[in-house]
Formats: C-alpha cells, sequence, structure tokens
C-alpha cells in the first residue's frame, strides 16, 4: 500500500511539473505580433480564415460510410472462427443485411456519387 501512495505522489509530483513548466515555457516571446504563427499550421492552411466554412457535408459522410465498412470487415473476418455456433452467424447475417440497406439508402440519396 505504501509504494502504491509512494508512486501515486511521484506521478502527482511529475504531472504538476509539466503544467508547470508548459504554462513557463510556452507562452509567446517574440516581438513580432503576427498572430498566424501562434495557430497550429495543419494541411498548409495557415490559420487566418475559417476553415470550417469550407466544410462538405458529403466528404463526412463518405467518412462515416468508410468507418462503417471497415467495421464490417473487422467483424467479418471473425466467421471462420465462429461458424460452429448458428446463433453468431443469424447476427452476422442481420449486420450484413443492415449494412445492405444503409448502402442502398446512400446510393438512392445521392451521397455516393462522384464528381467526374
Amino acid at each position: 500500500m505504501g509504494v502504491l501512495v509512494i508512486l501515486i505522489c511521484i506521478f502527482l509530483i511529475l504531472g504538476l511539473l509539466l503544467i508547470y513548466n508548459s504554462f513557463w515555457f510556452g507562452g509567446n516571446y517574440s516581438n513580432d505580433n503576427n498572430l498566424v504563427w501562434i495557430n497550429s499550421f495543419e494541411c498548409g492552411f495557415l490559420g487566418e480564415n475559417s476553415i470550417i466554412d469550407s466544410f462538405s457535408i458529403n466528404f463526412f459522410i463518405l467518412l462515416v460510410f468508410f468507418v462503417i465498412f471497415d467495421l464490417e470487415i473487422s467483424l467479418l473476418l471473425n466467421i471462420p472462427y465462429q461458424l460452429i455456433n448458428f446463433k453468431s452467424l443469424i447476427y452476422y447475417s442481420v449486420f450484413v443485411i443492415i449494412l445492405v440497406v444503409g448502402y442502398l439508402v446512400e446510393t438512392y440519396k445521392g451521397f455516393i456519387t462522384w464528381e467526374e
């Protein structure tokens, strides 16, 4: 019990030391008043303009679509190991049917169209 308390105290002290150092050394000490350099630089965009205004909902829907199919692939890889259990086969079949219906709905609504 004593070792656990000592380890908790050590991690607490190290955490507080890291927080103190980030506040002490994390400030902007340059004389340049250009606030662009304070913002993070990502994907070639500077932080002057709002990137949220140019966000497309179609890309987000496509992202969700690919994440769901990635999950499907990881779940369907277990089928050869679980074919002994008939109940799991029913669950996998229902899961695949729901995914196919979702794919057909997204295709019908026009979310999966590529501009040429």
